[in-house]
């Protein structure tokens, strides 16, 4: 009976992590600086990037995320505010645009310097647009029938909370 548990509890931690590296796919596909960023990660073609690969890059991410969020449940009221007005400007048609205007007064176009899991320093060229928030909240919305409470603590500004709890149910999924 333990091992079976064992085993379930494995079938169940690489349900998640497929689900990860799904979202990972479809924004790859859907999101030029998410493809940018996986293309100079891995030096290959997104097409070419194997599960593997991309289960390293989300781990490197997760560790990189909790070390500036953390898993404590801190409340992040900006943020919060911020995921309500996008998620209200784009219930209206073409508000994706609108909201893509106020996320380029805090993350204005240009190249950013991101950190690979190899530790190398590669530029993204970041210009957000009403696609790329658009495709962001399908893939959220997606990922969140994998993890509901996390996207309700991302929506509530609980970001190393939800954070974690992709991690936890990832890695630990019985837990």
């Amino acid at each position: 009976m333990g091992l079976l548990l064992e085993q379930i509890e494995l079938l169940e931690g690489e349900k998640e992590m497929a689900s990860v590296i799904s979202t990972m796919r479809k924004l790859g596909k859907d999101v030029d600086e998410v493809k940018q960023y996986l293309e100079k990660s891995t030096g290959k073609s997104l097409d070419d990037i194997s599960d593997a690969e991309l289960a390293k890059i989300a781990a490197q991410g997760a560790i990189a995320g909790q070390r500036r969020y953390g898993p404590q449940n801190i409340l992040e009221p900006e943020y919060a505010k911020d995921f309500e007005q996008t998620r209200l400007a784009m219930m209206v048609p073409g508000g994706e645009y609108l909201a893509a205007l106020k996320a380029r007064e805090k993350i204005p176009s240009g190249t950013y310097q991101a950190k690979t899991p190899s530790g190398d320093t590669v530029d993204i060229d970041v210009d957000i647009s009403g696609g790329d928030l658009r495709a962001i909240q399908r893939a959220t919305k997606s990922a969140g029938k994998t993890f509901p409470q996390a996207l309700k603590d991302l929506e509530q500004g609980r970001i190393g909370v939800a954070l974690d709890r992709v991690i936890r149910r990832t890695v630990e999924p019985s837990k």
